[in-house]
């Protein structure tokens, strides 16, 4: 794999929006002169106090001063905060982009967790860093300007100083409901987000075999992160008017100190007047540029983590990026999928062989209907992910009627699946069907006996917090409409009640059947084996054809032409 040398903030942000000018560099250093400018006119101007008091050109040049101060800070502040916030949201989008197009067991191997700590997490430290970075420049600059003054100051110039620290205080606190309100938003913005990345995530395997769906999820979740944007945006405005209004104040507190004092004490002298400048203007910033260093150094490392991340997906991406906009095939007539001496290991971290199935052959038939049993480990689930081309085999082939799958036609096998798996993912919108009636979703709900549990409004699930069986059923509301040609259930009678587990056996899945769709089932239900056309155990990673369990007093069943509804059930 090959991870990137280590860049800097300035570089990081300059690679994802191009923002980063000569003028946003040249008026940081405007801004930190222009505040060291402000002490020179006002030291001078308590000098001219020795000879009858400043002149009207000591007035112009601080009220110059002052002017390109404000205005260069505000333009730093500004444009700071936007380019930060419009690079986060290129990598999180990019991330996410390149995530729902990555492998299953590349995510696998990086791990939920490790994702989740570097699009939430770090990308947020780094948007929290680029302004005070600024910040701390400006400070810098101006540091260089000035030279420590160390003195005491009168009464009545302390006096002044609380009163006019007092005012801008009072400014600031003014809009103080308006930020928490803003910092509000932005996190409950932030926790659609992450929720939405967490859809993404659980749910990879439901969109990594239906197109539509993946491109549905992935817009939601660019919408989200450009709402996300919005809003911190317009809050670190709001906090970069409160900062500029606080430097301007303790400028004018200067100012006041040598237009203002003069006129009410007569014994004002300049040397004091010259300590309390030093104070003010050399160790506020001196403490922004030592508070900047830590924090630059944990940044650096919260982008190389940032890289190694992308890196990563970049290596999974690398063999796939020629077939990524291949046209999709319609694969829905096909007569039968084989494999062909089908091998797949996991590998343990020195590389040996952990875990194998295969090699397997067999061939499933359009519009039969499997069984597939096993012990706990067997490779059922390993099975069903190579099956559905989640994972790519080792060895041997997968062929739809005499066409061998590949990176040219992946994407079409896979759009052949609808596929509840057993740690499926229930998503709070219908993904990829944008056009399925309501009418028709909540027909489903009530099928499935879970009109009371939850409901369809426009267009979002209005609660999805169920029972484990209950989520099951929703789930199968949301494959039905899929209408796939083949249907991946694993263990999804699991967990019902003996009433509802009946009905999926007995009515659901032949309906199915008799739609013409080819099922696959993983269960352990061998009293329900007479369904089935075929029954095939995992056994050690091998798989090999078993005789169906027939039950010579089960019912006989009489399908109605249309579906029915399940009897009626008891407590889950």
């Amino acid at each position: 794999m090959n991870i990137p040398s280590r860049i800097g903030i300035l570089e990081f942000l300059q690679q994802e929006t191009h923002a980063l000018n000569k003028k946003l560099f040249l008026l940081t250093a405007v801004s930190g002169v222009a505040n060291a400018m402000n002490l020179a006119v006002i030291n001078a101007s308590v000098d001219a106090l020795k000879t009858g008091g400043p002149s009207w050109q000591h007035f112009l040049w601080f009220g110059l001063s002052i002017a390109l101060f404000v205005y260069s800070l505000r333009y730093v502040l500004y444009e700071s905060s936007r380019i930060a916030e419009n690079a986060i949201c290129s990598v999180r989008v990019r991330l996410a982009d390149k995530i729902r197009r990555s492998d299953l067991l590349a995510l696998e191997s990086i791990g939920a967790t490790d994702i989740h700590a570097r699009i939430s997490r770090d990308t947020a430290a780094i948007a929290q860093s680029a302004r005070p970075l600024f910040s701390a420049a400006q400070s810098a600059v101006m540091i260089a300007f000035t030279l420590g003054y160390i003195a005491t100051v009168s009464p009545l110039a302390m006096f002044l100083c609380i009163g006019l620290i007092a005012g801008g205080a009072a400014i600031y606190l003014k809009d103080r409901k308006k930020y928490e309100e803003g910092l509000n938003t932005s996190s409950e913005e932030e926790d659609r987000l992450f929720t939405s990345l967490t859809g993404l995530l659980a749910g990879f395997k439901e969109i990594r075999i239906n197109r539509a769906k993946s491109d549905d999820v992935f817009g939601d979740f660019a919408e989200t992160a450009g709402r996300v944007r919005d809003v911190r945006t317009r809050v670190m405005i709001l906090f970069s008017n409160n900062i500029v209004i606080i430097e301007m104040f303790l400028v004018l507190l200067l100012g006041a100190m040598v237009f203002v004092l003069p006129i009410l004490s007569g014994s004002f002298t300049g040397s004091a007047t010259k300590i309390v400048a030093a104070i003010l203007f050399f160790f506020g910033p001196l403490g922004n540029v030592v508070t900047m260093i830590p924090v630059v150094s944990q940044v650096n490392v919260t982008i190389a983590n940032l890289q190694r991340l992308e890196a990563r997906l970049d290596d999974t991406l690398e063999k796939l990026t020629s077939f990524e906009n291949s046209p999709i095939i319609d694969m829905r007539g096909f007569k039968s999928i084989r494999f062909d001496g089908l091998h797949f290991a996991y590998r343990d971290p020195d590389g040996n062989a952990a875990f194998q199935v295969g090699p397997i052959d067999f061939t499933l038939r359009h519009g039969e209907m499997l069984f597939l049993v096993g012990g706990n480990g067997s490779g059922k689930t390993t099975l069903l992910k190579l099956f559905t081309a989640l994972y790519q085999p080792q060895q041997g082939v997968i062929r739809v009627d005499d066409e061998q799958i590949g990176p040219a036609n992946i994407q079409s096998y896979r759009d052949l699946f609808s596929a509840i798996f057993s740690d499926f993912h229930l998503f709070d919108k219908l993904h990829g069907l944008r056009d399925a009636a309501p009418e028709r979703i909540n027909e489903l709900l009530k099928l499935m006996e879970i009109s009371h549990k939850t409901t369809f409004v426009d267009g979002y699930f209005s609660n999805t917090h169920l029972s484990t069986g209950q989520r099951k059923r929703l789930a199968l509301v949301v494959s039905y409409l899929e209408d796939k040609a083949v249907y991946v259930f694993d263990e999804v009678a699991a967990d019902q009640d003996p009433h509802f587990r009946r009905y999926f056996y007995e009515t659901l899945l032949p309906d199915l059947k008799r739609a013409g769709k080819t099922v696959v089932v993983v269960t352990h239900d061998d009293r329900y084996h007479h369904i089935a056309d075929r029954v095939l155990q995992m056994d050690y990673g091998t798989l090999r054809e078993v005789p169906r369990s027939l039950d010579p007093d089960a019912p006989k069943l009489h399908f109605s032409a249309g579906r029915s509804a399940p009897p009626k059930e008891g407590s889950e």
